[in-house]
């Protein structure tokens, strides 16, 4: 692997460690690299590709209408 700045410290690393990928309308994303003594300082990122978690419930939720109530 190839030499990368910390995210955290701003050093070099020559073993770099993946933490987090940035996402950005107009230029794409990036990948977020930390040192191996920085890594363990950054939040676990969530899996894009993980539709089964109860995030993808209250997105359902979300889309639908909500009910009226009856009379009579």
């Amino acid at each position: 692997m190839s030499v990368q700045v910390c995210a955290h410290c701003q050093t070099t690393t020559r073993q770099p460690v993946v933490v987090a990928i940035g996402y950005g309308a107009s230029a794409g994303g990036g990948t977020v690299y930390a040192c191996p003594g920085c890594a363990p300082t950054f939040q676990q990122q969530r899996d894009p590709f993980d539709d089964a978690g109860p995030m993808s419930r209250r997105r359902a939720d979300r889309h639908t209408l909500p009910r009226l109530p009856t009379t009579g």
